[in-house]
């Protein structure tokens, strides 16, 4: 039995946490037709424009899509910090370059932590996919400790490198750094899809053209908000990076990328710093993690000892900084790019045929 045929029985739950951007837009439209998975729910979080803008433009997807999916509005800020609007940058002032329809936003349910929970325990083995900031994510742990425990959360979210919005700060880590601390601190099985792997993903712009052609409506939508997003984003005509469909290709793929055990933190304060991510992949960072800089230096002061073994007082260090996610440092940037463009031309295959 193929591997489809497989996805196709058992396809995998899914619930989608979005800050509903131009390539959140891509990235749900490739989900929505994949035999592979099951997207229960879906819930929406400031991050690339306003909680407002963000689920009209998740519902002006949905419907032109024709799909059914619960969607619940989420939170408007961040923990501690205001909301930040530097998203406009790259999507401008509504989130998706003005392709977002009208849309009525009175009857949809508020409470995303509750919704989240809910579809934790109504389907087992859930993935949550979070590709905004982790505001929701972390006040359904804050609030559901168990139901949360153990469900598999896939986050774009960090750099073991360079930053996005800063040289240290990818933007979802930088828009609410302490929700990513709680998330890393819970019972969560957390896997990150760090900007060093979504860099990665590059799709031409011919693709562009395609879906304008042969996708139907929704491949209209999907060519406009394309075409605009790569304006904004770069100033050549080449292929563009387009983080959010790493997390969830990734999501159901996790073959298709290098996930790494690490201990992670992430900075809460500083100007420049905020929303830095430290990744300590050795045990001697690890280490460096629990003990501090003074706790090192205190380390150094024993190196003399006749006694002192520096490789069990760095293992006994190393335990106090246990390792809190999978880290995806690399992906198969080719297979994921022709992947996510054979589903993206599906969408017109599918409006043919009626699915």
């Amino acid at each position: 039995m193929s591997k489809q045929r497989r996805g196709a029985e058992f396809p995998m739950p899914v619930f989608i946490d979005t800050d509903a951007g131009c390539d959140d837009t891509l990235a749900i439209a490739w989900l929505l037709r994949r035999p592979e998975a099951r997207v229960v729910g879906m819930s929406t979080v400031f991050g690339n424009s306003s909680v407002q803008n963000t689920t009209a433009n998740l519902l002006t997807l949905l419907a032109t899509m024709q799909c059914d999916v619960p969607v619940t509005m989420g939170a408007s800020a961040p923990l501690v910090y205001p909301r930040t609007r530097a998203g406009a940058l790259a999507h401008g002032p509504d989130g998706l370059w003005g392709a977002q329809l009208p849309q009525s936003l009175d009857s949809l349910p508020q409470g995303a932590p509750g919704a989240i929970a809910a579809a934790a325990r109504a389907h087992p083995g859930l993935t949550v996919i979070a590709i905004g900031p982790l505001t929701n994510i972390a006040r359904a742990v804050q609030a559901y400790p168990e139901d949360m425990a153990g469900v598999r959360l896939v986050a774009l979210a960090g750099a073991h490198g360079a930053g996005t919005i800063t040289p240290a700060a990818e933007f979802n880590a930088f828009a609410d750094p302490h929700a990513l601390a709680i998330v890393l601190d819970s019972q969560l099985q957390v896997e990150l899809v760090t900007r060093d792997a979504f860099q990665a993903l590059q799709l031409d712009l011919m693709v562009a053209h395609r879906l304008e052609q042969e996708g139907g409506a929704p491949g209209r939508l999907l060519a406009q908000v394309l075409t605009r997003y790569a304006r904004a984003i770069s100033n050549r005509s080449g292929p563009i990076a387009l983080p959010d469909p790493v997390a969830v290709i990734y999501a159901l793929h996790p073959d298709l990328g290098v996930a790494l055990p690490a201990t992670v933190r992430v900075v809460t304060e500083g100007e420049l710093t905020r929303g830095q991510t430290i990744v300590a992949l050795s045990e001697q960072h690890q280490a460096a993690l629990a003990l501090g800089a003074s706790g090192v230096e205190h380390l150094a002061s024993h190196a003399t000892s006749p006694d002192f073994d520096v490789a069990d007082a760095l293992r006994a260090a190393s335990s106090r900084a246990p390792r809190n996610a999978r880290v995806v440092l690399q992906i198969e940037a080719v297979a994921m790019a022709e992947l996510f463009e054979e589903g993206l031309m599906e969408l017109g295959l599918a409006r043919i045929i009626g699915g």
